[in-house]
């Protein structure tokens, strides 16, 4: 062995990627640990001597035929070529091979560099049916599903937004993000998007033009997308409430002739029974007290029905509040209404939540419903307020008469609503939809010792999505 050689063989000896030596007839002269290694052998003997075709598989034995008659008799290197590699014990690699000429002792050679790619394959396999996966998983999606970049235009869509906007996806691709609405919510569009990538996240009710000219309703929920702390676009969803805006109109509807019908009727009777109780010999009498308290009853309902109305249909953003000011001012409040009842509270001095508006309202409803409850007996109220990383919890501890549980059944079971059963009042829905559109919790529990355990969890970040 010359000298020149001996460093050769060195060389590609220490190298980490199997090296095999082989002669024009496929013959193996020497491998270097690398290779020994990946055919699964145990030393360089059991290597030296063989054919390179025993360890290619029968699917790619001609391509490999063919590479050894370009290296070795007209001295042209070929690859990177992939072929399966089949070992001893009979396992299947996936390999890559780069072949080119050489002489060794004498005589010319075929020498291959060898990676092996089987694990590369693998994960790519997994990457391409994970694609695939999440592909069909917001192609089956109803919503529309987009991505936004840094500069503001289009990066990806699921198949709703073409089928929705009747563009082709050649269409969408040289579309601005504007050209999709009606002209006069472009800027509001654009103001939504530059507030997503200022603040994180936003919400935005906008009109939709379709290739057709057809307006369809969509609301936008959209959260800014970051990499390694390096913003990269926006991702959101956006979905048609066309049906949504036709309920919430039949509700203002329903409003408008109550507040016109119902409320002013009920003013009329309490004007009628005013009058005659004037002209009675008795004005404490029975009669006159149930018709007041009925009239009462029924406009405190229309007054909770209005705040459910106004909760349902207005758009509104979470608020970062002090919930135990509240809590404070509430039962503050609660004390001055109520001196026969007794309230007790564990509140730190501040808690601050993520909630909706409504939510102030919406306790003091559930502060008047618990006493209201109580009737002619006296009625406790003990208010603790827990906090965690978190969340807020808010548990309201009742001893008395309970709430029915026919007034809070809705919440666990809607289809316990019937015609036959259902609540009485609707102060318990107003704060139930306040807590649930505040990202919260509201659970009712009868107590064992007579009343109730009223727990509310409230966040003390806003919902990604709110």
């Amino acid at each position: 062995m010359t000298e020149s050689e001996h460093r050769y063989q060195q060389l590609i000896r220490t190298s980490p990627a199997p090296i095999n030596l082989f002669d024009a007839s496929g013959e193996v002269i020497w491998g270097n640990d690398a290779v020994v290694t990946l055919l699964d052998l145990e030393s360089r003997e059991e290597l030296v001597g063989r054919s390179i075709f025993e360890f290619i598989h029968p699917d790619d034995r001609y391509t490999a035929e063919e590479e050894l008659t370009a290296v070795v008799e007209e001295k042209i290197s070929t690859g990177p070529t992939t072929l399966k590699l089949e070992r001893d014990d009979g396992e299947i690699r996936k390999i890559r091979v780069a072949t080119a000429p050489g002489r060794y002792a004498g005589r010319d050679i075929g020498q291959a560099v060898v990676i092996d790619v089987t694990e590369l394959n693998r994960i790519q396999e997994e990457l391409k049916r994970e694609r695939t996966f999440i592909e069909k998983a917001l192609n089956g999606l109803d919503d529309v599903f987009y991505v936004v970049d840094t500069a503001g235009a289009l990066e990806r869509w699921n198949d709703a937004l073409t089928e929705v906007s009747g563009y082709s996806e050649e269409e969408v691709r040289e579309m601005d993000v504007e050209e999709f609405f009606v002209a006069d919510d472009v800027e509001r569009v654009s103001t939504s998007i530059s507030r997503t990538f200022a603040e994180g996240s936003a919400m935005l009710e906008a009109t939709v033009r379709t290739k057709r000219g057809t307006k369809i309703p969509f609301e936008f929920r959209k959260q800014r997308l970051s990499i390694d702390d390096t913003v990269i676009g926006i991702v959101g969803i956006g979905r048609d409430i066309s049906h949504r805006r036709t309920r919430e109109q039949h509700l203002q509807a329903v409003d408008l002739l109550l507040q016109h019908q119902l409320r002013n009727q009920m003013n009329v009777i309490q004007g009628r029974v005013s009058l005659l109780q004037e002209q009675l010999a008795d004005p404490a009498n029975e009669h006159i007290k149930k018709l007041y308290a009925a009239t009462n009853e029924v406009l405190s309902n229309f007054d909770h029905h209005r705040h459910l109305i106004t909760q349902l249909t207005e758009i509104t953003t979470s608020e970062h509040v002090d919930i135990a000011a509240i809590l404070d001012a509430l039962v503050a409040e609660c004390r001055d209404g109520n001196p026969e009842a007794t309230v007790i509270q564990d509140v730190p001095d501040t808690a601050m939540v993520e909630v909706t508006p409504a939510i102030e309202q919406a306790l003091r409803g559930l502060f008047w419903t618990v006493i209201e409850h109580a009737e002619t007996d006296t009625q406790t109220l003990e208010i603790e307020l827990e906090e965690t990383e978190t969340s807020v919890r808010i548990t309201i501890t009742t001893i008395g008469p309970p709430i029915p549980e026919i007034e809070y059944a809705f919440m666990d079971d809607p289809t316990a609503l019937k015609s036959t059963a259902h609540p009485s009042k609707l102060s318990l829905w107003s704060v139930y939809i306040a807590v649930t559109e505040s990202g919260g919790t509201l659970t009712i529990d009868e107590r064992d010792e007579r009343g109730n355990v009223i727990t509310i969890d409230l966040p003390t970040t806003p919902s990604k999505w709110k």
